[in-house]
């Protein structure tokens, strides 16, 4: 945590390029693994990350230090990539409609692309911590007590909101899916 006291400390101290060197050094990797998790593409991830690091450099000066700079960061990167998926669905949505046009409601199969577009539909549907605590648990791997020293969660809540945001995916994917 020595890394992450440093950038919250450059943060605080206004000093906006250092802080910015030590965001792209530290949390790069991360962060690209975070878009990478919601967009399946690289490449698009890639753009996502370029897109959320140009608004992490605008917004540097918004950090109050209530949050974890990293907390702080993979939010600005993941609502990137949210919208990076949003223009990647608008893209492909004029040829599933002559896709789906060809098919009966009966006949339909879901590919991984569009089982992934309804993930993150319901994903985007959850209250903001439990988004949170399921993408850094279940796309991140990160262990509840890592979540915890991010946050400043207690680990009994973090496992409650991760509990409580999976039986909701699971509850609403089912629906849209039409699964039995």
């Amino acid at each position: 945590m020595e890394e992450t006291k440093n950038i919250k400390s450059l943060l605080l101290q206004e000093q906006w390029e250092a802080s910015f060197f030590e965001i792209v050094e530290q949390y790069s990797e991360r962060l690209l693994y975070c878009a990478v998790g919601i967009l399946k593409s690289e490449s698009l991830a890639q753009d996502a990350l370029q897109e959320g690091m140009i608004n992490i450099w605008k917004n540097l000066h918004k950090f109050k230090g209530s949050s974890h700079p990293f907390t702080w960061c993979y939010a600005i990167v993941r609502n990137a990539a949210l919208n990076e998926l949003k223009k990647e669905k608008r893209h492909k949505s004029a040829d599933l409609d002559s896709a789906y046009a060809a098919q009966s409601t009966a006949e339909l199969k879901w590919d991984s692309e569009q089982i992934n577009a309804k993930v993150q539909e319901v994903l985007v549907g959850l209250p903001e911590k439990q988004q949170l605590v399921f993408e850094l648990r279940y796309y991140q791997d990160l262990s509840f007590k890592d979540i915890a020293e991010l946050t400043g969660t207690s680990i009994g809540a973090l496992k409650a909101n991760y509990h409580h945001a999976k039986n909701k995916m699971e509850e609403k994917l089912i629906g849209l899916l039409n699964l039995p």
